[in-house]
């Protein structure tokens, strides 16, 4: 019944709304970024502030950071931005903000910024957030998965 529903849903967006099938991302996505390679990006309308990528900052040197990011690639990027973030319990963390070229299905983008974070807990190690998809005009089907591939 829910799978019918969704399909019914996405038919509608695509007719009545009229948008095109390239303009839909699923919940997760196969994304390029430069320096890394492909990785596997949960898409997450619901958060607000910078993408994300897992990295541990192993040193700082004036603007730049030397990163141990996904896949385990060490890079130096310079920081272009700090992003202050409530993470629950009054806690915040302050985390480093540095530029990606990547690659979305068939489009690639220049100067993506994500924030640096520890998601070693977490399923995926990047997260797409709500200003980069708004930016790039798609939206969200969470019923499916690799939509841009």
């Amino acid at each position: 019944m829910l799978s019918n529903f969704s399909n019914i849903y996405r038919q509608y967006i695509i007719n009545e709304i009229n948008v095109d099938e390239d303009d839909i991302v699923g919940l997760v996505e196969r994304i390029y970024i430069d320096g890394i390679g492909d990785v596997d990006a949960k898409i997450d309308s619901g958060n607000g502030a910078y993408n994300v990528i897992h990295g541990d900052v192993l040193r700082k040197r004036g603007d730049n950071i030397i990163v141990k990011t996904v896949n385990g690639v060490k890079l130096k990027k310079k920081v272009v931005d700090k992003v202050v973030i409530h993470i629950g319990s009054g806690n915040k963390e302050v985390r480093p903000v540095v530029n990606f070229d990547i690659k979305l299905g068939d489009e690639e983008y220049k100067d993506i910024p994500f924030s640096i974070a520890n998601r070693s807990e977490n399923e995926y190690g990047i997260l797409v957030g709500k200003q980069f998809l708004s930016k790039i005009d798609k939206l969200i089907d969470v019923d499916k998965e690799f939509e841009q591939d």
